[in-house]
């Protein structure tokens, strides 16, 4: 079980050149951007000064026992919002949706989290069929969220799909859609191995490929496509890249 750790940040900025009844005129347009929006924080003081969450297990706890009612008839979403110490500082019922669906607001969930200054989230949804696999759509949703909170140095920790009886973690299976792929040694030697494997790509054996690597975004995109694909499957780039050339074809 993987333990979360918030990323320290600098949090600090300067002001100049700006009057503080200005900056207060700010303030009060930014509020009432969020009164027209009608978005609601629900604060547990009970949780809020006792609870640490620390890993998955933590957070499925607070999930299952605080804020899932009728967890298996209707879908819920719901953020676990969290300071720097991995307290819970609030948590933000999100939607409530259908059997097997939910509609997820990216700007609205960003836009709690910097409301509520927090330093990162956990987010959960629940599946009443009981499966806990994720689906593409949930790593999509997932993805999106990171990109968009990521700017303001705000983490998102986990995804965690919960059931009554069990949970599938994303930071315990190590999903890429979560943090991205960690630049550890063998994944700075896996670039490498890639490197030289594109290398070895020529117009007349792998011709959309090819075409892909002649632009610097081309072959950013297909090196991560070949990476994730070589670390979630074990296998090399000798045996993806050929593969890719078939789809793509």
């Amino acid at each position: 079980m993987k333990y979360y750790e918030i990323k320290k940040g600098s949090g600090s900025f300067l002001l100049h050149g700006t009057g503080m009844e200005e900056l207060s005129n700010k303030l009060h347009e930014v509020e009432r951007d969020f009164v027209v929006r009608e978005i609601d924080l629900t604060f547990s003081k009970e949780k809020l000064f006792s609870n640490q969450v620390r890993s998955s297990n933590d957070a499925y706890k607070f999930i299952r026992e605080v804020l899932f009612d009728g967890l298996e008839v209707q879908e819920h979403f719901v953020v676990l919002y969290m300071n720097q110490a991995n307290r819970i500082t609030g948590y933000y019922r999100h939607s409530k949706g259908t059997i097997n669906s939910t509609q997820v607001d990216i700007q609205m969930i960003a836009a709690v989290a910097l409301k509520t200054l927090s330093k990162a989230m956990v987010i959960s949804h629940n599946h009443p069929s009981g499966n806990t696999e994720p689906s593409e759509a949930d790593r999509r949703m997932t993805r999106r969220l990171r990109d968009a909170v990521k700017p303001f140095d705000i983490h998102v920790l986990d995804h965690i799909i919960a059931t009554k009886n069990s949970y599938y973690s994303f930071a315990d299976n190590n999903e890429s859609s979560l943090a991205g792929i960690a630049e550890s040694d063998p994944v700075k030697q896996m670039r490498r191995r890639i490197f030289e494997a594109l290398k070895a790509v020529t117009k007349a054996n792998s011709p959309v490929v090819f075409e892909r690597i002649q632009t610097k975004e081309g072959y950013a995109k297909l090196e991560t496509e070949i990476l994730e694909r070589c670390l979630r499957e074990n296998r090399i780039p000798e045996a993806i890249i050929p593969q890719i050339e078939m789809q793509w074809t």
